[in-house]
């Protein structure tokens, strides 16, 4: 549910405002949103209640502050309001001890690498949008981010938006963080014919 939760609203933005609705009517029957927290923590925006005699009361919130968002998903609850007092401290919880951070700039360089045979000696190499990480709080400054490349040697030509390799996000203890791909920010043509020629050269002894 938490994976399913990120996607809906990672992909499709424009459907998630209808979360945050506390009612709405169709075929003149008025229905109303049965996520308690809405009408309780204004933080919060969604997104899915549900119950059955098997599962219980569920509840997945999703609640944005400060411009970071996290999201909670609480199954088995044996109430409303017990669904509604767990994810609130699941939040809660989040919030108090949890930060996120812009680790790269949509459309920042992060390598400059020589490339073959083009019309320019470097590329520009970066990432295509924001990259965030959700770190413990006092803890980014330990991340460690490498950039890795895939395509080596670069031959022109490259176009703009080719993924050329991926950035790749650590703690301090080596755990995978995020992988991000790197993409060529800039098209990079084909050099003339001498460039080429020597060019192919010096790629006999890369």
């Amino acid at each position: 549910m938490a994976r399913l939760a990120n996607a809906l609203i990672r992909d499709y933005p424009q459907y998630y405002p209808l979360f945050s609705l506390r009612e709405f009517r169709w075929n003149n029957i008025r229905q109303t949103n049965r996520n308690g927290l809405l009408g309780k923590d204004p933080s919060v925006d969604g997104l899915k209640t549900g119950h059955t005699d098997t599962a219980g009361y569920c509840l997945t919130a999703s609640a944005s502050r400060n411009g970071m968002r996290l999201v909670s998903v609480v199954m088995g609850a044996p109430s409303i309001k017990a669904r509604e007092e767990a994810s609130a401290a699941l939040l809660g919880y989040g919030y108090t001890f949890y930060e996120t951070i812009r680790l790269k700039s949509a459309n920042e360089t992060v390598l400059k690498p020589h490339v073959y045979k083009a019309a320019t000696d470097l590329a520009t190499i970066g990432v295509a949008h924001d990259v965030y990480a959700t770190v413990a709080r006092g803890q980014a400054a330990t991340l460690q981010t490498r950039a890795v490349l895939s395509h080596e040697p670069l031959v022109a030509p490259l176009t703009a938006g080719q993924q050329l390799g991926e950035l790749i996000v650590a703690d301090a203890g080596g755990e995978l963080v995020e992988r991000v791909p790197l993409v060529a920010l800039a098209a990079v043509p084909k050099g003339g014919l001498w460039a080429r020629a020597w060019d192919s050269v010096a790629l006999m002894f890369h």
